[in-house]
Protein backbone atom coordinates (compact mmCIF):
# COMPACT_ATOMS: atom_id res chain seq x y z
CA UNK A 1 0.00 0.00 0.00
CA UNK A 2 1.29 3.21 -0.89
CA UNK A 3 1.47 6.12 1.67
CA UNK A 4 0.83 9.50 0.45
CA UNK A 5 3.37 12.24 0.85
CA UNK A 6 6.30 9.42 1.61
CA UNK A 7 9.11 8.13 -0.52
CA UNK A 8 9.11 3.76 -0.16
CA UNK A 9 12.71 3.25 2.22
CA UNK A 10 13.78 1.81 -0.39
CA UNK A 11 13.64 4.36 -2.64
CA UNK A 12 15.45 6.64 -0.35
CA UNK A 13 18.83 5.91 -0.78
CA UNK A 14 18.66 6.56 -5.23
CA UNK A 15 17.18 9.53 -3.96
CA UNK A 16 20.32 11.21 -1.94
CA UNK A 17 22.48 9.97 -5.05
CA UNK A 18 20.18 12.18 -7.58
CA UNK A 19 20.34 14.82 -5.01
CA UNK A 20 24.17 14.24 -4.60
CA UNK A 21 24.51 14.03 -8.01
CA UNK A 22 22.77 17.46 -8.98
CA UNK A 23 24.20 18.86 -5.87
CA UNK A 24 27.55 18.53 -7.52
CA UNK A 25 26.74 18.99 -10.96
CA UNK A 26 25.85 22.34 -10.03
CA UNK A 27 29.22 22.90 -8.21
CA UNK A 28 30.70 21.63 -11.57
CA UNK A 29 29.09 24.12 -13.13
CA UNK A 30 29.65 27.20 -10.94
CA UNK A 31 33.47 26.26 -10.68
CA UNK A 32 33.88 25.60 -14.25
CA UNK A 33 32.57 29.67 -14.84
CA UNK A 34 34.50 30.90 -12.64
CA UNK A 35 37.72 28.98 -13.88
CA UNK A 36 36.76 30.56 -17.23
CA UNK A 37 36.34 33.85 -15.99
CA UNK A 38 39.74 33.73 -13.99
CA UNK A 39 41.83 32.26 -16.63
CA UNK A 40 40.90 35.70 -18.57
CA UNK A 41 41.94 37.65 -15.36
CA UNK A 42 44.71 36.20 -14.32
CA UNK A 43 45.55 37.73 -11.09
CA UNK A 44 44.34 37.74 -7.80
CA UNK A 45 44.73 39.97 -4.81
CA UNK A 46 44.16 38.94 -1.59
CA UNK A 47 43.63 41.58 1.30
CA UNK A 48 44.42 39.81 4.90
CA UNK A 49 44.85 40.84 8.63
CA UNK A 50 45.94 37.24 9.62
CA UNK A 51 49.70 36.48 9.60
CA UNK A 52 51.57 36.85 6.53
CA UNK A 53 52.42 32.66 7.33
CA UNK A 54 49.00 31.96 7.46
CA UNK A 55 47.49 34.02 4.56
CA UNK A 56 50.20 32.45 2.06
CA UNK A 57 49.01 28.57 3.40
CA UNK A 58 45.57 29.53 1.35
CA UNK A 59 47.29 31.56 -1.18
CA UNK A 60 49.96 29.32 -2.12
CA UNK A 61 47.29 26.58 -2.00
CA UNK A 62 45.25 28.04 -4.19
CA UNK A 63 47.87 28.80 -6.96
CA UNK A 64 48.77 25.07 -6.78
CA UNK A 65 45.43 24.41 -7.62
CA UNK A 66 45.07 26.82 -9.94
CA UNK A 67 48.44 27.28 -11.37
CA UNK A 68 47.54 30.26 -13.96
CA UNK A 69 46.42 32.60 -11.45
CA UNK A 70 49.35 34.89 -9.72
CA UNK A 71 48.12 35.63 -6.52
CA UNK A 72 49.30 38.39 -4.98
CA UNK A 73 49.12 39.47 -0.84
CA UNK A 74 48.56 42.73 1.00
CA UNK A 75 48.86 42.02 5.08
CA UNK A 76 48.37 44.64 7.80
CA UNK A 77 46.42 45.49 10.62
CA UNK A 78 42.96 45.93 10.54
CA UNK A 79 42.64 49.51 10.59
CA UNK A 80 45.08 50.01 8.03
CA UNK A 81 43.27 47.21 5.47
CA UNK A 82 40.02 49.43 6.40
CA UNK A 83 41.49 53.01 5.31
CA UNK A 84 43.82 51.57 1.80
CA UNK A 85 39.97 50.14 0.79
CA UNK A 86 38.45 53.85 1.85
CA UNK A 87 40.97 55.29 -0.05
CA UNK A 88 41.42 53.14 -3.09
CA UNK A 89 37.59 53.28 -3.69
CA UNK A 90 37.64 56.72 -3.01
CA UNK A 91 39.98 57.35 -5.90
CA UNK A 92 38.34 55.02 -8.09
CA UNK A 93 41.08 52.54 -8.14
CA UNK A 94 40.12 49.30 -5.64
CA UNK A 95 42.65 46.61 -5.85
CA UNK A 96 41.70 43.84 -3.26
CA UNK A 97 39.32 40.74 -4.81
CA UNK A 98 39.14 39.39 -1.61
CA UNK A 99 39.47 40.71 2.10
CA UNK A 100 39.96 38.60 5.29
CA UNK A 101 39.93 41.16 8.44
CA UNK A 102 37.78 41.19 12.00
CA UNK A 103 34.52 40.79 12.58
CA UNK A 104 34.16 44.28 13.57
CA UNK A 105 36.00 45.76 10.41
CA UNK A 106 34.30 43.13 8.08
CA UNK A 107 30.82 44.69 9.86
CA UNK A 108 32.43 48.18 8.81
CA UNK A 109 33.52 47.28 5.10
CA UNK A 110 30.14 45.77 4.69
CA UNK A 111 28.59 48.85 5.68
CA UNK A 112 30.76 51.31 4.02
CA UNK A 113 30.03 49.66 0.43
CA UNK A 114 33.50 48.12 0.62
CA UNK A 115 32.52 44.80 0.14
CA UNK A 116 29.34 43.05 -2.11
CA UNK A 117 27.53 39.92 -1.35
CA UNK A 118 28.97 36.33 -2.57
CA UNK A 119 27.02 33.42 -1.49
CA UNK A 120 29.91 31.22 -1.99
CA UNK A 121 28.39 27.10 -2.72
CA UNK A 122 30.78 26.40 0.49
CA UNK A 123 28.82 28.50 2.75
CA UNK A 124 26.25 26.13 2.72
CA UNK A 125 28.40 23.60 5.42
CA UNK A 126 29.17 26.52 7.96
CA UNK A 127 26.46 27.46 10.52
CA UNK A 128 24.37 30.36 10.94
CA UNK A 129 26.55 32.93 13.33
CA UNK A 130 29.50 32.16 10.97
CA UNK A 131 28.16 33.83 8.06
CA UNK A 132 26.03 37.23 6.93
CA UNK A 133 22.28 36.56 6.24
CA UNK A 134 22.66 38.82 3.28
CA UNK A 135 25.93 36.58 1.32
CA UNK A 136 28.26 39.44 2.88
CA UNK A 137 30.94 37.17 4.40
CA UNK A 138 31.73 33.61 5.98
CA UNK A 139 34.15 33.07 8.77
CA UNK A 140 37.32 31.45 8.04
CA UNK A 141 38.91 30.57 11.28
CA UNK A 142 38.62 31.28 14.88
CA UNK A 143 40.12 32.91 17.44
CA UNK A 144 39.24 31.10 21.19
CA UNK A 145 40.11 33.62 23.82
CA UNK A 146 41.35 32.10 27.24
CA UNK A 147 42.98 32.76 30.39
CA UNK A 148 46.39 32.16 30.50
CA UNK A 149 48.77 31.34 33.19
CA UNK A 150 52.38 30.63 34.76
CA UNK A 151 52.14 27.14 35.59
CA UNK A 152 55.31 27.52 38.37
CA UNK A 153 54.05 30.89 39.73
CA UNK A 154 49.87 29.45 40.30
CA UNK A 155 48.78 26.44 41.75
CA UNK A 156 45.99 24.09 40.90
CA UNK A 157 44.19 25.19 43.55
CA UNK A 158 44.42 29.28 42.51
CA UNK A 159 43.14 28.78 38.49
CA UNK A 160 39.99 30.72 37.88
CA UNK A 161 37.20 28.98 37.02
CA UNK A 162 34.32 32.13 36.62
CA UNK A 163 35.59 35.83 36.00
CA UNK A 164 34.37 36.59 38.99
CA UNK A 165 37.30 34.42 40.31
CA UNK A 166 39.85 37.44 39.14
CA UNK A 167 38.63 39.89 41.56
CA UNK A 168 40.08 37.40 44.52
CA UNK A 169 42.56 39.27 46.39
CA UNK A 170 45.00 36.76 45.38
CA UNK A 171 45.44 38.45 41.88
CA UNK A 172 45.77 41.81 42.96
CA UNK A 173 49.13 43.34 40.74
CA UNK A 174 49.39 39.40 39.46
CA UNK A 175 47.67 40.10 36.28
CA UNK A 176 47.55 41.55 32.55
CA UNK A 177 45.71 42.98 29.69
CA UNK A 178 46.10 43.96 26.42
CA UNK A 179 45.86 47.72 25.55
CA UNK A 180 43.68 46.64 22.55
CA UNK A 181 40.92 44.73 24.23
CA UNK A 182 37.73 45.82 21.86
CA UNK A 183 36.44 42.19 21.03
CA UNK A 184 36.55 40.67 24.89
CA UNK A 185 35.82 43.78 26.36
CA UNK A 186 32.49 44.43 23.86
CA UNK A 187 31.66 40.65 23.80
CA UNK A 188 31.52 40.52 27.74
CA UNK A 189 29.59 43.22 28.42
CA UNK A 190 27.39 41.95 26.15
CA UNK A 191 27.40 38.67 27.83
CA UNK A 192 26.95 39.84 31.29
CA UNK A 193 24.55 43.00 30.67
CA UNK A 194 24.84 46.48 31.42
CA UNK A 195 25.71 47.49 34.16
CA UNK A 196 26.85 44.17 35.74
CA UNK A 197 29.25 44.08 33.00
CA UNK A 198 30.41 47.21 33.85
CA UNK A 199 30.49 46.96 37.77
CA UNK A 200 32.29 43.87 36.73
CA UNK A 201 35.36 45.83 34.89
CA UNK A 202 35.39 48.50 37.42
CA UNK A 203 36.45 45.92 40.03
CA UNK A 204 38.63 43.95 37.77
CA UNK A 205 40.56 47.31 36.90
CA UNK A 206 41.13 47.61 40.81
CA UNK A 207 43.23 44.54 40.68
CA UNK A 208 45.78 46.66 39.32
CA UNK A 209 46.20 45.23 36.19
CA UNK A 210 49.37 45.85 33.81
CA UNK A 211 48.25 46.85 30.59
CA UNK A 212 50.53 47.14 27.37
CA UNK A 213 50.51 46.88 24.19
CA UNK A 214 50.81 43.14 22.28
CA UNK A 215 49.26 39.83 23.21
CA UNK A 216 51.64 37.89 22.03
CA UNK A 217 54.40 40.22 24.10
CA UNK A 218 52.17 39.79 26.88
CA UNK A 219 52.58 35.91 26.61
CA UNK A 220 56.27 35.67 26.53
CA UNK A 221 56.86 38.66 29.33
CA UNK A 222 53.95 35.65 31.37
CA UNK A 223 56.47 32.93 30.67
CA UNK A 224 59.13 35.51 31.89
CA UNK A 225 57.84 35.92 35.30
CA UNK A 226 56.94 39.41 34.62
CA UNK A 227 52.96 38.67 36.09
CA UNK A 228 51.45 35.97 36.87
CA UNK A 229 48.23 35.21 34.46
CA UNK A 230 46.99 36.40 31.46
CA UNK A 231 43.57 37.35 31.03
CA UNK A 232 43.29 37.18 27.27
CA UNK A 233 44.96 34.97 25.46
CA UNK A 234 44.87 32.79 22.08
CA UNK A 235 44.55 29.37 22.61
CA UNK A 236 46.64 28.40 19.75
CA UNK A 237 49.49 30.32 21.03
CA UNK A 238 49.56 28.96 24.37
CA UNK A 239 48.50 25.16 22.93
CA UNK A 240 51.72 25.37 20.45
CA UNK A 241 53.91 26.71 23.94
CA UNK A 242 52.44 23.95 25.58
CA UNK A 243 53.78 21.73 23.06
CA UNK A 244 57.18 23.02 23.26
CA UNK A 245 57.24 22.44 26.98
CA UNK A 246 56.74 25.71 28.03
CA UNK A 247 55.85 26.23 31.59
CA UNK A 248 52.18 28.03 30.43
CA UNK A 249 48.61 26.51 30.94
CA UNK A 250 45.14 27.79 30.14
CA UNK A 251 41.45 27.36 31.37
CA UNK A 252 38.57 28.54 29.27
CA UNK A 253 35.91 30.66 31.21
CA UNK A 254 31.97 29.65 29.18
CA UNK A 255 30.86 30.61 27.16
CA UNK A 256 34.24 30.98 25.39
CA UNK A 257 34.45 34.48 23.41
CA UNK A 258 35.37 33.42 20.07
CA UNK A 259 36.84 36.09 17.48
CA UNK A 260 35.60 36.03 13.97
CA UNK A 261 37.82 36.19 10.81
CA UNK A 262 35.29 36.64 7.86
CA UNK A 263 36.13 36.47 4.33
CA UNK A 264 34.41 39.01 1.90
CA UNK A 265 34.08 39.75 -1.67
CA UNK A 266 35.69 42.99 -2.27
CA UNK A 267 33.56 45.23 -4.67
CA UNK A 268 34.60 46.30 -7.91
CA UNK A 269 37.27 43.96 -7.50
CA UNK A 270 39.56 44.02 -10.90
CA UNK A 271 39.62 40.00 -10.70
CA UNK A 272 35.37 39.15 -9.52
CA UNK A 273 36.17 35.47 -11.21
CA UNK A 274 39.39 34.61 -9.48
CA UNK A 275 38.21 36.34 -5.88
CA UNK A 276 34.83 34.18 -6.28
CA UNK A 277 37.13 30.78 -6.81
CA UNK A 278 39.83 31.96 -3.87
CA UNK A 279 36.86 32.48 -1.23
CA UNK A 280 34.85 29.16 -2.61
CA UNK A 281 38.76 27.75 -1.77
CA UNK A 282 38.75 29.31 1.40
CA UNK A 283 36.08 27.96 2.77
CA UNK A 284 36.40 24.59 1.01
CA UNK A 285 37.03 21.31 3.22
CA UNK A 286 40.50 20.92 1.04
CA UNK A 287 41.64 24.38 2.53
CA UNK A 288 40.31 24.46 5.43
CA UNK A 289 42.11 20.81 5.92
CA UNK A 290 45.58 22.98 5.09
CA UNK A 291 45.17 25.58 7.65
CA UNK A 292 43.49 23.16 10.68
CA UNK A 293 46.89 21.15 9.97
CA UNK A 294 49.11 24.03 10.89
CA UNK A 295 46.98 24.37 14.08
CA UNK A 296 44.74 26.98 13.17
CA UNK A 297 41.22 26.97 14.44
CA UNK A 298 39.26 26.22 11.02
CA UNK A 299 35.81 27.58 11.20
CA UNK A 300 34.25 24.52 8.82
CA UNK A 301 32.74 22.33 11.40
CA UNK A 302 33.94 18.76 11.65
CA UNK A 303 37.37 20.38 11.02
CA UNK A 304 40.03 21.60 13.87
CA UNK A 305 43.23 21.28 14.67
CA UNK A 306 44.76 18.56 16.75
CA UNK A 307 44.47 19.21 20.38
CA UNK A 308 41.41 21.40 19.95
CA UNK A 309 38.78 21.84 23.20
CA UNK A 310 35.61 20.75 21.21
CA UNK A 311 33.81 20.09 24.41
CA UNK A 312 33.58 23.77 24.99
CA UNK A 313 30.32 26.07 24.70
CA UNK A 314 31.31 28.64 22.77
CA UNK A 315 30.35 32.56 22.13
CA UNK A 316 30.82 33.94 18.20
CA UNK A 317 32.01 37.51 18.73
CA UNK A 318 28.84 39.34 17.70
CA UNK A 319 29.67 41.75 14.49
CA UNK A 320 27.02 43.80 15.25
CA UNK A 321 28.54 45.33 18.87
CA UNK A 322 30.94 47.18 15.72
CA UNK A 323 28.13 49.67 15.85
CA UNK A 324 29.00 50.65 19.97
CA UNK A 325 32.84 49.75 19.37
CA UNK A 326 33.92 53.73 19.70
CA UNK A 327 31.69 54.01 22.97
CA UNK A 328 33.11 50.65 24.21
CA UNK A 329 36.69 51.52 23.63
CA UNK A 330 36.51 55.02 25.30
CA UNK A 331 34.50 53.30 28.25
CA UNK A 332 37.76 50.64 28.49
CA UNK A 333 40.29 53.34 28.31
CA UNK A 334 37.96 55.32 31.07
CA UNK A 335 38.53 52.52 33.13
CA UNK A 336 41.88 50.51 32.66
CA UNK A 337 44.21 53.16 31.40
CA UNK A 338 43.05 56.18 33.63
Amino acid sequence: MKVRGRVPCCAVPLVLALLVSLHGAELGDHERKLVEGAKREGRMVYYSSMSIEDARLFTEGFQKKYPFIKTDIFRSGHEKILSRLTVENKVGKPAADAVTVGEFETFHIKKLGLTTPYRSPQSAAYPEGLKDPEGYWTDVYHTLIVVAYNSRRVGPEEVPRRYEDLLHPRWKGRMALDHNEDRWFSNLLHQMGGERGLEFMRALARQNIYVRRGRSLITQLLLAGEFDLQITAYWYRVHRLMQSGAPIRWVAIEPVIVGLHPISLAANGPHPHAGRLFIDYVLSEEGQRLFARHGRESARPGIKPEGFPAHLRLFPSRSELAEKLEENNRLFESIFLR
